[in-house]
């Protein structure tokens, strides 16, 4: 890849921080509260999803995660579609942690689904926000990336009725698609977890940071990218880009891997993002978070 990676935090008591667990799963920690979005340890074979065959949440998974990266003051989680590998294990983590699972009314479903206690789970207008310790969580209407003709995507419908596993992959409907803002009196991250976008969606609202999806990028080409930087990096203000949403999510729990050239060309994607943060003024820099390990946001 040719972009950095971050360097761990190695002393983060007392700084807000972001832990990189694959796909758009982002754990963020002031030492008193975490937040986490996506909340998916659970990992696919290829094969299952192309071929719909029924999918289930990896209970050992998940439950060795949560002790891995001491997830023990979860107090929300956040879907941001609920597309299988963003949504698909947010009920079994609320069952264990305790936590708030909020989004739409498919993401309900898919809580629902598992069982969580009804005060657990909230659906959010968009632009409503929560407080959560010193975090403020803001849900903004977004866009998923275009993956068909005329802007469409994979199973882009809602989840009408609760969602039980095992179920196929596209059981699990996009529902409605957030941008995300998370703030802090330290500072406020933005974060998307589709590199799609709407024109003016970060009209008079900041971040100091942006974790942005890079997957889909590079069908899209040159110019969209020069887009979605002006929509959400340029526009948000943000002077650190974490590139995100890059790695294969059929690979084995903890095995890093690029999606291959033939699915999505990632390293001309960020070869993209890295030459257009060269021209800002002032600069911007562009990292690859470190996967498991804490790094420091403000």
């Amino acid at each position: 890849m040719p972009l950095a990676v971050a360097t761990p935090a190695t002393n983060s008591t007392d700084k807000v921080t972001m832990t990189w667990l694959g796909i758009t799963t982002l754990l963020f920690d002031d030492g008193e509260t975490q937040i986490i979005t996506d909340a998916t340890f659970s990992r696919h074979s290829l094969l299952d999803i192309v071929l719909f065959r029924p999918l289930e949440s990896d209970i050992a998974r998940i439950n060795f995660a949560l002790d891995e990266y001491g997830i023990d003051r979860l107090a929300a989680i956040i879907p941001l579609h609920s597309h299988f590998d963003h949504a698909i294990d947010a009920g079994h983590v609320a069952n264990r942690t305790g936590a708030m699972i909020l989004g739409s009314e498919s993401t309900a479903n898919i809580a629902r689904g598992s069982k969580v206690p009804v005060d657990q789970y909230q659906t959010l207008q968009f632009g409503e926000s929560r407080y959560f310790g010193k975090f403020t969580v803001t849900l903004l209407e977004s866009r998923h990336v275009a993956q068909l003709p005329n802007d469409g995507y994979f199973f882009p419908g809602h989840i009408d009725s609760p969602l039980q596993q095992p179920a196929p992959v596209n059981a699990w409907q996009g529902g409605a698609v957030y941008s995300v803002l998370i703030s802090h009196p330290d500072g406020t991250v933005l974060i998307k977890g589709s590199a799609g976008f709407l024109p003016g969606e970060l009209e008079q609202r900041q971040a100091d940071v942006a974790v942005v999806s890079i997957a889909g990028l590079e069908r899209l080409g040159r110019d969209y990218t020069d887009d979605y930087w002006r929509e959400i990096i340029a526009a948000s203000g943000a002077r650190r880009v974490y590139a995100v949403h890059h790695d294969d999510f059929t690979q084995p729990p903890g095995q890093l891997a690029l999606f291959p050239d033939i699915v999505d060309d990632v390293v001309s994607s960020s070869s993209w993002l890295r030459d257009i943060a060269t021209l800002q003024e002032p600069p911007v820099e562009v990292l690859l978070p470190p996967l498991g390990q804490p790094a420091i946001l403000f």
